[in-house]
């Protein structure tokens, strides 16, 4: 009996998404806009069941002014992307401001209704942070500017707006200067944002009646998704490696021989992970090309233990092609001092509830390998040092120390090749082991990870991990790049010919069906 491994929480829309339909439908409810004045100002909910805003005038609800928005941009004739941009262009509003030593750079005053003033752009970076297209992140910080443009080249605009609208535009840049406008009429997008707000101003409509299918917030929730997955990998340049990564990081990832990234994907590149993983686990095994399937035994079910060689392997997500090319070799190339990688290796360790094996304390080993012209043989020529090869821990499922996190040696990847030996020895409960070549002692420290987050250390960092005790599966996808010039530009076909040769000849035999002769849990050989 095969155990499965698949999510275990399946629902028909990404989180991010079912976050937004959340925020909208519980929190859209407490804010009412004034429909008395162009650019009106927001109310608040009253106990009666019609709503007032702060004037006390007849008011709209939040989640029907996004909807009517939404609306005008579909009459309008415009594509999903800018429906999408229509329908949540005020999110800003339904966000926490932030507490004072966590206050972004633009927010200088603890006044709320001064952040609230900047809903554009507090919007914007939340939605490019869930993975919408930066269009649409563009367009929802372009309703604002908008304003700012008609202010100054309509003279009887400012006239026309609230005096809660006009007490905004001061905290959101005031009036275009000359400068200003000139460059925002050069936008490409500058037609559709000054649509944007006119779509805006004319959502206020109370009572309006909005036909099926898009008449509530829900029902845009496919259109959502589809725009995330359209939004996959791309280049943001809030992800950009100089962002992601400090100088200082950099001298401590030297230092210590590792580092933790909790932030380097967006939110909806985070959900796919466990997508992918499932479908990772249900590649049929090839033992030419991979991918490979080690399995093992718990409570008498076989339980996959490690999948490699799958990244080749098209996908509905690209997510493949991102490990092959994407963002975290950009990453390691800024780690690594400018120098260019490329991918050797990908695998996915599974531990599931209950028990799955561990790994005994090991350093990896990777070799520059070499082929015969003749003969096609290939050998090993060169063990790779510790900054040729880096090995990239990403957290498919959260990682804690109750499912088997990993735990490193800090500062022992200086100490070069230790020998298997050395650390077999190491006892896991006392986690702290005696190394034989240099006499120094070796302390280990367990390394948890968030969901998403990404651990990456060296060829030469010790490491291992304990059992899976806790009641939750967790799974970690790996992808090991290697320094281009000492492998190649073929160095993962070559790695995977050299493994389909030896350790993975006859499915694992070489290692009795283990994922590596330092797998703890009762490994199953599968049939030749």
């Amino acid at each position: 009996q095969l155990c499965p491994m698949a999510s275990e929480h399946h629902d028909k829309f990404q989180p991010c998404v079912r976050f937004l339909l959340k925020l909208y439908n519980e929190q859209g409810g407490d804010i009412v806009y004034s429909t008395v004045a162009t650019g009106a100002s927001k109310g608040t909910k009253t106990g009666r069941q019609d709503l007032l805003d702060e004037n006390g005038e007849p008011g709209l609800g939040f989640v029907a002014h996004a909807l009517q928005t939404a609306q005008n941009a579909k009459k309008a004739g415009y594509e999903e992307e800018v429906q999408v941009a229509a329908l949540l262009h005020d999110v800003g509003w339904l966000l926490p401001k932030p507490s004072h030593e966590h206050r972004s750079d633009q927010l200088t005053s603890a006044d709320s209704k001064v952040w609230l003033a900047k809903h554009d752009k507090v919007g914007a970076d939340f939605l490019r942070q869930l993975g919408f297209s930066e269009r649409t992140a563009k367009l929802v910080e372009g309703h604002v500017q908008a304003k700012r443009y008609l202010c100054f080249s309509e003279e009887e605009y400012y006239s026309k707006l609230s005096a809660g609208s006009k007490f905004t535009l001061k905290h959101q840049g005031g009036v275009m200067t000359e400068k200003e406008a000139a460059d925002f009429a050069k936008d490409p997008e500058a037609k559709t944002m000054l649509a944007m707000r006119t779509w805006d101003e004319r959502a206020k409509v109370v009572g309006l009646v909005i036909p099926p299918p898009l008449n509530t917030f829900d029902s845009y929730a496919a259109m959502m998704s589809k725009g995330l997955r359209s939004s996959l990998w791309v280049d943001r340049t809030f992800l950009a490696p100089e962002k992601i990564i400090s100088d200082e990081q950099i001298r401590s990832f030297q230092d210590e021989g590792y580092i933790v990234l909790e932030n380097w994907l967006t939110e909806a590149e985070k959900d796919v992970l466990s997508e992918y993983a499932d479908f990772v686990t249900n590649l049929p095994s090839c033992s030419k090309n991979g991918p490979f399937h080690t399995y093992e035994s718990i409570e008498g079910k076989k339980c996959l233990s490690r999948t490699e060689g799958f990244a080749h392997m098209e996908d509905e997500w690209n997510l493949g092609k991102f490990l092959m090319s994407g963002r975290l070799k950009q990453i390691i190339k800024r780690l690594r001092g400018g120098r260019e990688v490329v991918l050797l290796k990908d695998k996915i360790n599974y531990k599931f509830k209950g028990g799955s094996g561990g790994y005994r304390p090991h350093q990896d080993l990777y070799y520059s390998l070499k082929e015969d012209r003749t003969s096609g043989k290939l050998e090993q020529v060169r063990m790779l040092e510790d900054w040729e090869a880096n090995v990239c821990m990403i957290a498919v499922d959260e990682m804690t120390v109750s499912n088997g996190c990993p735990h490193l040696a800090p500062k022992m990847h200086s100490k070069g090749w230790l020998q298997y030996d050395d650390m077999l020895s190491a006892p896991l409960k006392n986690i702290r082991v005696e190394d034989k070549k240099t006499k120094d002692s070796m302390q280990w420290k367990s390394v948890e990870i968030p969901r998403g987050g990404v651990l990456i250390y060296g060829n030469m960092m010790p490491h291992m991990s304990e059992a899976n005790k806790s009641n939750k599966n967790r799974r970690a996808l790996f992808p090991i790049y290697c320094d281009k010039e000492s492998v190649g530009d073929n160095a993962r076909d070559k790695y995977y010919r050299w493994e389909a040769q030896n350790r993975r000849k006859n499915n694992s035999a070489l290692c009795k069906g283990k994922a590596n002769r330092f797998f703890m849990g009762k490994a199953i050989q599968a049939s030749s």
